[in-house]
Parts: C-alpha cells; structure tokens; sequence
C-alpha cells in the first residue's frame, strides 16, 4: 500500500524530474511519481518503511524544490 503528500508550493517539471531520480535511488523505495499537476507525490516502499523512506524525501523535496515540504494528503487504495 501506498500514501500520498501533497507538496506545499508548486515545483517545475525540471524539478520535479530531479526528486523522482533521487527517491528512487533510495534503498527501501517501491515505486514514486508524481500527479500530473504536480501537486500530490504518491510513495509506495517495501516493507512499510515510511519513516525512513519520508525522512529523506522531506528532505530531497525542501533541497531540490527550493524549500517544498510534504503533508500526507492520504493512502493509495
């Protein structure tokens, strides 16, 4: 299963490339994308590993997205 975090201002395409291509170098990441708008990061992991996995990726996103945060918006059904 997966969860969905809405990002808190909006990113470029360019950007939004760059945090895909580092959270899926991320040891315990299943799958990631983004919605069409841009506006919802959806993060599927293996074995649950949600913290460890979200820790990063609040990070990732604040670097690349030039201070872009996360909130979780919902699970994926």
């Amino acid at each position: 299963m997966g969860r969905y975090y809405r990002l808190t201002k909006k990113i470029s395409d360019e950007m939004a490339q760059e945090i895909l291509k580092e959270l899926q170098e991320l040891e315990n990441v299943k799958s990631v994308g983004f919605s069409e708008d841009l506006s919802l990061l959806k993060v599927e992991t293996k074995n649950g590993l949600f913290p460890e996995v979200m820790n990063r990726a609040v990070n990732i996103c604040r670097r690349i997205g030039g201070g872009c945060d996360l909130s979780f918006a919902g699970f994926v059904c």
